[in-house]
């Protein structure tokens, strides 16, 4: 331990002389005594137990935005969630701005396929993953195709939506519900490839639009909403107005929410659409 006297004395008054931020950092955790830490501690020094830790530690600190205003969202004490259906979750998403594709849903979807219009995605309604379920097929352009498609799904009751092509980008955008620090708002690359991926910044809710746009800057799939290799831009106010849309719905039910999630989020030029949504709340 005397080995320390030097170095713990020289921190502390420089603590103390300047009221800067001062950091003690160990190369190996078992090298500093408890004892030192607690002296350390006591007088407004940081022990740092190994260089790694260090190294992360100033990562961490770096990431820091500016402080904000904004009061943090506390969850409710709400438990027995249960998932609504993807038309609702869209639907109540829909009500605080977040745009969704036109759709219809029902047992017999060749019937109103007019009126939601061609192309069109059918999905098999009240299945989580639909993709490997085999309850997604895409660009369906009249009924019969429609028809035959239901035929396949292991479902009673259909989606039907209008067909989003022009996407330049797909995002993930998840509220979920933390006990230790309120909501935490994730955005992220989105559609297959998210579990792959892990391209995301996390944020608490609610979070300003200036820091969801410096969050959405740090991904990796950013170059591509910017426009990349001489292709057209995502609308990025429309992704904001979208995130902002979301944190709406998650202020006015955080009583009862446990999680939202939007994915994909498809960002096209002109705007962007929430093609498929969840949401798990208590009654």
């Amino acid at each position: 331990p005397s080995d320390w006297e030097f170095a713990t004395n020289a921190a502390l008054r420089v603590r103390e002389s300047t009221g800067c931020n001062v950091a003690v950092v160990a190369t190996l955790p078992e090298l500093l005594p408890e004892e030192t830490c607690d002296r350390l501690m006591a007088g407004g020094v940081i022990p740092i137990l190994g260089l790694s830790e260090a190294i992360d530690a100033a990562e961490a600190a770096s990431s820091i935005g500016n402080p904000t205003d904004l009061d943090l969202c506390i969850p409710g004490e709400a438990n027995g969630f249960a998932t609504l259906t993807e038309a609702e979750a869209k639907a109540a998403l829909a009500a605080h701005g977040v745009v969704t594709p036109k759709s219809r849903s029902g047992a017999d979807p060749a019937s109103f396929a007019v009126e939601v219009g061609f192309p069109a995605v059918l999905k098999g309604e009240g299945i989580a993953h639909k993709t490997e379920a085999g309850a997604v097929v895409l660009g369906l352009t009249d009924a019969e195709q429609i028809r035959q498609a239901a035929a396949t799904m292991p479902t009673k009751t259909f989606l039907l939506e209008e067909m989003i092509d022009d996407a330049v980008a797909e995002l993930i955008v998840g509220v979920t519900r933390d006990p230790a620090h309120g909501f935490v708002l994730t955005i992220g690359t989105g559609g297959i490839l998210t579990e792959i991926l892990k391209d995301t910044a996390s944020v608490l809710v609610p979070s300003s639009r200036s820091q969801i746009a410096s969050a959405i800057q740090t991904l990796k799939i950013a170059p591509l909403l910017s426009g990349y290799r001489g292709k057209p831009a995502a609308d990025f106010d429309a992704i904001l107005d979208t995130v902002d849309a979301v944190q709406s719905y998650v202020l006015e039910n955080a009583a009862t929410l446990s999680e939202v999630e939007i994915n994909p989020l498809l960002c096209t030029p002109a705007r962007a659409v929430a093609a498929d949504a969840l949401i798990r709340k208590a009654p």
